[in-house]
């Protein structure tokens, strides 16, 4: 069992009399039908193409799927309302009426996700820079990438991001090219590679740019969940090392392999790993301090998973990108890049439409990250939103049901425009 700091401890006792001004309001709101026009039931009819992102677990947990895997249970504790409690004061808490919205619909969601039983860590949803929903949840233990002791999930615990750690390589990218370190996103992959004659060379493959790896159009030999090249000497090398199947730049398939190719050339253009030159240009300017980020055995950072944040560090990021690429007055990531790296650059496999290591759903409006069992990030400028969700779900259906409680309880609580 984790141990629980004081500060947390004296919420917790104080949660078990009554769960917050939130929790009434979820009471209060008990015999609420969803909103009309929400699009029914939620969990009815996920698409199982919709997958929650990597299936990698790295090398600690084994290979990831849902393979009858016991999913949900955690709820049975409850969601804690956390909002206002040892403040995150870069993230200012609010109510809904200050920032146009209606706490009804939201209560409402609550309870759907209570009476669905999924095991939901953590639900937090900001509009116009202010917190107004910050739940945590039960902890099963029972994830085997991440096993543990069954525990109440904190705010300032931090969650494996699993692919979500794709996006903030993303950002990174952003920031080596505005600075020089990358001249181009066509520049070829080879290029980065002096050793590239060992690496299985091939016409095809000397093709590859930089664009194709982000937009997951390599052609390279992959089948997400495969994770030997992880545990090779060099992850990267032992990615690149794959033979071309298919034409770079034309059908997408889903790579961490492709990440990791771009981790190390993100470490041969700057001087640093991934975690170095993101500790000093991301980071730091957000606040995150030493958070964890797997490394493979040649000690650069894994670029498609292996990164931990928690959910008030992944809500900074998201508001960061949704305020183009400023946090608190600083330009973290380029304005430009902000608005480049989420355009829609090919259909998926997956439902919805890939951008550079972002996601485009099919939620209009709204651009997300995707981890494996579902981590999220959601961000609509139009809304002026942020939702967040970490979880245990199986990751064939923890987006879907992610979008259908944004689509059915979050954008209908929003009041003013």
């Amino acid at each position: 069992m984790m141990s629980v700091p004081s500060t947390w401890r004296s919420w917790l006792a104080l949660s078990a009399v009554g769960l917050g001004v939130f929790a009434a309001t979820t009471l209060a709101c008990s015999e609420a039908a969803p909103p009309a026009g929400s699009g029914g039931a939620l969990g009815s009819g996920g698409n199982a193409s919709d997958s929650g992102g990597s299936a990698t677990g790295g090398a600690s947990g084994g290979a990831v799927g849902t393979g009858g895997e016991a999913y949900g249970g955690g709820s049975d504790q409850g969601l804690v309302d956390f909002l206002g409690h040892a403040p995150d004061p870069t993230l200012p808490a609010a109510t809904f009426e200050e920032v146009g919205m209606d706490g009804a619909p939201i209560a409402a969601g609550i309870e759907a996700i209570e009476a669905a039983d999924w095991e939901i860590h953590s639900f937090l949803v900001m509009r116009r820079g202010k917190l107004v929903v910050e739940q945590y949840g039960w902890d099963s233990g029972t994830n085997p990438a991440v096993p543990g002791e069954p525990h109440q999930i904190l705010p300032d615990e931090r969650h494996p991001l699993f692919s979500t750690t794709k996006s903030i390589l993303s950002a990174l990218y952003g920031i080596a090219l505005d600075q020089g370190a990358i001249e181009d996103l066509g520049r070829t992959a080879a290029s980065f590679f002096p050793d590239y004659a060992e690496l299985s060379p091939s016409p095809e493959k000397d093709t590859i740019t930089l664009e194709h790896l982000l937009t997951m159009q390599s052609g390279l030999e992959w089948e997400e969940g495969d994770q030997t090249t992880f545990e090779a000497p060099d992850p990267a090398r032992a990615a690149f090392s794959r033979p071309v199947v298919t034409t770079p730049g034309g059908a997408w398939n889903y790579s961490s392999g492709n990440s990791d190719i771009l981790a190390e050339i993100l470490h041969t253009s700057t001087g640093d790993t991934p975690l170095e030159f993101a500790t000093v240009e991301l980071f730091a300017p957000l606040g995150i301090e030493d958070p964890p980020w797997e490394a493979g055995k040649n000690g650069v950072q894994y670029g498609g998973w292996g990164l931990s944040l928690s959910s008030r560090e992944m809500a900074r990021f998201g508001e960061m990108y949704r305020n183009a690429g400023q946090w608190q007055g600083t330009q973290v990531v380029p304005a430009s890049w902000t608005d480049t790296s989420i355009e829609p650059r090919t259909p998926t496999a997956w439902g919805g439409q890939y951008a550079y290591h972002f996601w485009v759903p099919d939620l209009p409006g709204f651009f997300n990250t995707l981890g494996a069992f579902g981590q999220v990030i959601y961000v609509s400028r139009s809304f002026e939103l942020i939702v967040v969700f970490t979880a245990h779900l199986p990751s064939e259906t923890a987006d879907t049901i992610f979008r259908q409680l944004i689509s059915t309880y979050v954008i209908p609580a929003i009041s003013e425009p």
